[in-house]
């Protein structure tokens, strides 16, 4: 009888496929060792439209620190999240109303920034006659222990319908002239 041996149990075909396999782990591995930076490229400044048309759109997708005091948001989710930025004249349901910046070089901790950020959101002007009553809420972007250690004390303040819209500026009118 004779012995044949298929092409399959060949310890050859096996050496190789096993080369090929480790050189592929090792190009792997080095492309993403000496690879491009993972870091996010930085945002392109958001073109806003000087002449808004009908629908009032003035700039979409506005990352939140390129937002204005006094920007009213259309589809506002949360201050984290980019937001269509209108005239106040056009429906919207949230409105940045002011920006604060934080002293003291020891943060403050979770409970002291939320408590700072919340006396300085409160403290803003609104218009009174904006149609102010129980469905509105405060929400506010503020630094985090760790981007306190990089410099960052910004408070972001923005006022926000629970439900519905308005189309009108929470602001006094010289501040929402910036933005009509």
């Amino acid at each position: 009888m004779s012995q044949t041996r298929s092409w399959w149990r060949a310890p050859a075909l096996w050496a190789l496929l096993g080369a090929l396999g480790i050189m592929l782990i090792v190009i792997y591995g080095a492309n993403k060792f000496f690879g491009q930076d993972d870091a996010a490229a930085p945002v392109a400044e958001v073109t806003r439209n000087a002449s808004p048309g009908i629908d009032g759109v003035i700039a979409t997708n506005v990352p939140a620190d390129q937002l204005r005091v006094g920007d009213c948001l259309q589809g506002f989710n949360s201050p984290l999240e980019t937001s269509t930025v209108v005239t106040c004249l056009t429906a919207h349901n949230a409105q940045l109303i002011g920006t604060f910046t934080m002293d003291g070089d020891q943060f403050p901790g979770p409970a002291g920034i939320l408590s700072r950020s919340e006396e300085l959101c409160k403290s803003v002007a609104l218009d009174p006659a904006s149609p102010l009553d129980t469905g509105w809420s405060y929400h506010f972007s503020r630094p985090s222990e760790a981007t306190w250690k990089n410099g960052d004390r910004l408070v972001a303040c923005f006022l926000a319908l629970n439900e519905g819209s308005v189309r009108v500026s929470m602001l006094p009118s010289e501040s929402a002239a910036l933005n009509t």
